[in-house]
């Protein structure tokens, strides 16, 4: 029956594929392009297959690029460019106005305007009356005068009001028209002197020197404005000048010994020390300096005097007490060591006088029995023998200098700079 059927029924091509030819091109060919199902070498999503329908595609898209739009970004390409030469310029520019700038500012500094007080005076040489030039020059010489006049008086008017550096530009000005004004050296002397420029206002008084050397006044500013500046030579060789040439003078005495001091003449300082005290006996800080420049030349009996005075004057001062003690230990005076401690002791207390005790300067009288006694009555024997070992072990360790000073004037470093040559 089946099989009856099947003849019956002829048969009929399934999906009408059945028609096709077999040598068909599709088929028959080699494939031009990878299939679909292949995805060998795609490793990644982002892989594309490279097809010949993509790559028609992508052509006629490039070759469809509108022309204005390659306009655009050729304009946009040219304005960066011009943009980028543009801010490299600005740079340039500005780079090399700073160079200029820096070299203007170098060739100023690297010569300054020479200071008013140190210009020139210019004389007038050969000036004749009959000469139309000379009195062309003379007029305009006058001129300037009266216009120095007229600044250094507004310069008093300002130094009324306390208006100091305004007054200091318009003495300034008067000299830059008469670098040999009175009135504006003598000012900015002062003037200079009062801020603590002592360079320009020695300067200034050396200037009003050369114009008129018999300024007394102006000789003992100097001195003062070189005592301040710290030049010990030439305050030296300044006073000596003075006290020569005129009457005698404390302060100028003063300058003197404190400039023999700083120069570690000490036996010459206390000399002018004692001249100073002729003339002001109880001048505290002036005896203290010559009792301490005695101790530093070991004439300590020489020494006492000063210091007994201090003593008398001001009892309740600790430091006359130790100066004494240590001067009449050196003398190996014990008695008079023991009763200046006892008295120490007595005022200051029992502490105080144990710090005294261990002054160096009192080893010549420390093996003294009366002096040990009363080290043992002050602070104990272990105290004395503890202060004895101390003294020892620092002997050993470092030599000590004969003498110390107590009350020494703190040196000061001579300037680079010499204004005066101190007299050889």
């Amino acid at each position: 029956m089946n099989f009856k059927r099947k003849k019956q029924c002829p048969e009929r091509p399934l999906g009408g594929f059945a028609n096709l030819s077999s040598s068909s091109e599709f088929y028959s060919g080699n494939p031009t392009e990878r299939p679909l199902s292949d995805t060998r070498g795609a490793s990644d999503s982002r892989h594309t297959r490279d097809t010949d329908r993509q790559q028609a595609v992508s052509r006629r898209r490039r070759e469809k690029m509108d022309p204005r739009e390659k306009m655009a970004l050729l304009a946009i390409l040219r304005a960066g460019i011009m943009i980028l030469a543009l801010v490299i310029a600005v740079f340039l520019l500005r780079k090399g106005i700073g160079i200029y700038e820096e070299s203007i500012w170098l060739k100023h500094t690297g010569s300054p305007e020479k200071s008013p007080v140190l210009q020139e005076v210019v004389l007038v040489e050969d000036f004749k009356i009959q000469n139309r030039d000379s009195r062309e020059q003379f007029a305009k010489r006058v001129e300037l005068w009266k216009e120095a006049d007229r600044l250094v008086r507004s310069a008093d008017v300002l130094l009324k009001r306390n208006i100091y550096d305004q007054a200091i530009k318009q003495c300034q000005d008067a000299l830059r028209r008469d670098p040999a004004h009175h009135g504006a050296l003598e000012r900015l002397g002062r003037l200079y002197y009062a801020k603590g420029d002592y360079v320009e206002a020695v300067n200034a008084y050396i200037r009003l020197l050369s114009v008129d050397p018999s300024q007394e006044k102006t000789q003992k500013r100097l001195i003062e404005a070189l005592d301040a500046y710290g030049d010990h030579g030439a305050v030296k060789y300044m006073a000596e000048w003075y006290l020569d040439q005129h009457t005698f003078d404390a302060d100028i005495q003063l300058y003197l010994a404190n400039a023999l001091y700083a120069q570690e003449s000490f036996e010459e300082a206390a000399e002018a020390y004692g001249r100073v005290l002729l003339a002001s006996p109880m001048d505290v800080q002036v005896m203290e300096r010559q009792a301490d420049a005695y101790m530093q030349v070991q004439q300590y009996e020489k020494a006492l005097v000063p210091l007994a005075k201090l003593r008398e004057n001001d009892y309740r001062n600790p430091a006359y007490y130790k100066q004494i003690a240590a001067c009449q230990a050196q003398l190996q005076k014990t008695q008079d060591t023991v009763q200046t401690l006892g008295r120490a002791a007595q005022l200051f207390g029992q502490q105080i006088a144990m710090g005294l005790i261990q002054d160096p300067l009192l080893d010549p009288v420390r093996e003294d029995r009366a002096f040990q006694a009363f080290v043992d009555r002050i602070g104990g024997k272990e105290f004395r023998m503890g202060v004895e070992d101390l003294m020892k072990n620092e002997a050993k360790e470092k030599p000590r200098k004969d003498i110390e000073p107590q009350l020494a004037i703190p040196p000061a470093e001579s300037p680079d700079d010499e204004l005066l040559k101190p007299k050889k």
